[in-house]
C-alpha cells in the first residue's frame, strides 16, 4: 500500500509585524484583546520560508502595517532571489521616498494601497487617523519615482473595503485613483463578525 504525499503549499501569508499606525474601526486588531505587538525578525522569517521549498507566492501582511518592519526590504529580496511573487497591503502612511525606493530596489511585485474613503473626514472616521492627504502625496511621489526609473514593479492597486460609512464615496474614490495614476481598484466587502 502506498500513501500519497500531500502537496506542499505554494502560497503563504506571513505577518512581518503585528504593529499598526492606524486604529481602523472595522479591524479585529483595534477591537479585540491580543498579545503584545512585535516584529518578525529576518532570521525567524527565513526559518519559516525555508520550510516551504515549492513556494510561488508570498503575501507579506496580516493585521499589522508591513512598512513598520525595518527588515521588510530584506525579506522581499530573499523571496525574490527564490523567484517568488511577493505582495502586500499597506495603508501608505510610511511610503516615503526612502521606503518607496527600497521596495522598487527589492523587486516587490505588487503594492496594494488600502484606502477606505474618498474624503479626509470619512478616511479619518474609518481609519482612526488623519493621514488622507499624506497618503495621497506618498502615492503620487511613489508612482512618479517609478515612472522616472521606468520601473514596472511593483504594480500599484487600491483596495477599498465597502461599508455603510463609506460606500457613497466610491465614485469620488475612482476619480482620485485616476488622478494619481493607479490602474486597478478592488472593492471588497466588510465581513462582520460577532464576539463570542
Amino acid at each position: 500500500m502506498t500513501t500519497a504525499r500531500m502537496p506542499l503549499p505554494r502560497s503563504i501569508y506571513i505577518e512581518p509585524t503585528s504593529r499598526c499606525n492606524e486604529l481602523c474601526q472595522q479591524c479585529p486588531r483595534t477591537l479585540l484583546s491580543r498579545e503584545d505587538d512585535r516584529d518578525l525578525s529576518f532570521e525567524d522569517f527565513r526559518y519559516i520560508v525555508d520550510q516551504f521549498p515549492e513556494l510561488e507566492r508570498v503575501v507579506l501582511h496580516g493585521l499589522g502595517e508591513p512598512l513598520l518592519n525595518k527588515d521588510l526590504p530584506q525579506m522581499i529580496r530573499y523571496l525574490k532571489a527564490r523567484g517568488i511573487y511577493v505582495l502586500f497591503n499597506s495603508n501608505g502612511i510610511l511610503l516615503n521616498a526612502r521606503r518607496g525606493q527600497e521596495l522598487i530596489d527589492a523587486g516587490l511585485d505588487e503594492y496594494r494601497l488600502s484606502m477606505d474613503g474618498a474624503t479626509r473626514e470619512t478616511y479619518a472616521r474609518v481609519r482612526g487617523v488623519d493621514a488622507f492627504a499624506k497618503i495621497w502625496r506618498n502615492i503620487r511621489a511613489f508612482i512618479a519615482r517609478q515612472q522616472e526609473q521606468n520601473a514596472s514593479k511593483p504594480a500599484v492597486s487600491l483596495w477599498f473595503t465597502a461599508m455603510k460609512e463609506n460606500l457613497h464615496e466610491l465614485p469620488g474614490l475612482i476619480d482620485l485613483v485616476y488622478e494619481h495614476g493607479i490602474r486597478e481598484v478592488y472593492l471588497q466587502r466588510l465581513v462582520y463578525f460577532e464576539r463570542g
